[in-house]
């Protein structure tokens, strides 16, 4: 078991420090301009994937009693994979740039194909092969890295080179995610199922916790984008984009984590759970502090090396998307937790709340303090997020019982 983990949290984190790093070649390769298109192709796919996901993972991966079946989740998992592409075709379209919207669409299948081999990962975890979820990551990780450099020294194009990617990774999604899970259990697709229709209404409230926590990050470049330009949000997108890497960290440190909880609940252990709780937290606030630590001692040198002297004008931007991550990791686990609980309706209207907030205080923001205006914004509104989370958690403990001498066991 340890070392399936050992293999997720590496797979993880090679995964994401490769799709960190073609950012970074970018710039080498390219120019901040060209990092600026893919920060947005990137942000804004990941947005509407959110669409595709439909936020089905925690709730896969806590349904102990299988409520729906495997086939039912993957085949779920084909239909929001079409209505994502769909959506975000219209919304490229739309976005007032034909280099962009090219840029987008191309990117858009390689968030699609996450997606897709997502669902299997959950089958996965379900059967606890954390090895072949972390193995799946690390061959795609390999192959984003290769084909991106190759792509942009064979064409110099960064629209082509994002389409050789999708086409390679959904290549690995069918050929290793769906032809290895397929060989744990069997899966029989059920696209016509009317119970398809239940499991996204189960799911819609936390599709839109993950969508509109997406779109706080789209919006806020956007935002900047219109601001002050193009090449200034590319300058901020790489800045903070090697800072993604801790927040997949940290979400590859707690997944493990998740389905305890939910068995804790399903029995009513109430210490249990409070136990996992305070201990993941714990470990979760340890790592995020040494992180903190490491980029205010190291974060200078670290960007020098990556980006070039030229890049320290703007340092004072490093800290605050820093905050950031550090603040959205944390919002992330205790959503795993309040999923765990079933508190899926209180997610979805807290965090369309807070990205009413957001968008409200984002423009003022960016005016009051330039560029860091926009990670200003996101730490206001996703702090007050987190504390809203910690409530819920602690009125979704209370409710976790043990009915004596009626056999039921769970949430109240």
């Amino acid at each position: 078991m340890k070392k399936d983990i050992a293999w997720n949290t590496f797979g993880n984190i090679f995964y994401g420090f490769c799709t960190w790093v073609i950012t970074i070649i970018v710039v080498r390769m390219g120019s901040f301009t060209d990092a600026g298109y893919l920060s947005l192709a990137m942000t804004t796919s990941s947005t509407y994937n959110a669409i595709a996901l439909f936020a089905m993972r925690n709730y896969q991966i806590t349904d102990l009693t299988h409520v729906y079946s495997d086939g039912q989740y993957v085949s779920s998992r084909i239909l929001s994979c079409i209505a994502a592409y769909a959506f975000l075709a219209v919304a490229a379209a739309l976005s007032g740039s034909l280099y962009q919207a090219i840029c987008i669409i191309a990117f858009m299948p390689v968030r699609l194909s996450e997606a897709f081999s997502d669902v299997y990962h959950g089958i996965d975890q379900l059967h606890d092969r954390y090895d072949l979820i972390g193995k799946s990551f690390a061959i795609r990780g390999a192959a984003v890295i290769v084909i991106f450099i190759a792509g942009m020294a064979a064409t110099d194009d960064l629209a082509l080179t994002l389409a050789l990617i999708s086409l390679a990774t959904f290549s690995i999604s069918i050929l290793w995610d769906q032809r290895i899970t397929s060989r744990i259990t069997a899966i029989r697709l059920r696209l016509r199922d009317s119970r398809l229709i239940s499991l996204y209404l189960s799911c819609l409230p936390l599709m839109l916790f993950t969508f509109f926590m997406g779109m706080q990050m789209m919006y806020a470049k956007t935002v900047l984008s219109q601001m002050a330009g193009v090449t200034k949000q590319g300058i901020y997108a790489s800045i903070s984009n090697p800072t993604y890497a801790v927040q997949v960290f940290g979400q590859a440190l707690f997944a493990p984590f998740l389905p305890a909880l939910a068995r804790c609940i399903r029995t009513g252990d109430h210490k249990g759970f409070r136990g996992s709780l305070l201990k993941v937290t714990g470990i979760l606030a340890g790592f995020l502090a040494l992180v903190l630590l490491a980029s205010a001692l190291l974060g200078r040198w670290v960007l020098m090396l990556f980006f070039g002297k030229k890049i320290l004008t703007y340092y004072s931007l490093f800290i605050p998307v820093v905050l950031v991550v550090i603040i959205n990791t944390f919002v992330y686990w205790f959503q795993g937790v309040l999923v765990a609980l079933r508190k899926n309706i209180s997610l979805a209207v807290g965090m369309t709340v807070d990205f009413v907030f957001f968008a409200f205080i984002v423009r003022p923001m960016i005016r009051a303090f330039g560029m860091n205006g926009a990670s200003y914004a996101q730490i206001v509104s996703l702090t007050c997020f987190v504390v809203f989370e910690i409530v819920m958690i602690l009125t979704g403990e209370q409710a976790i019982t043990i009915e004596q001498g009626t056999g039921q066991r769970g949430v109240r």
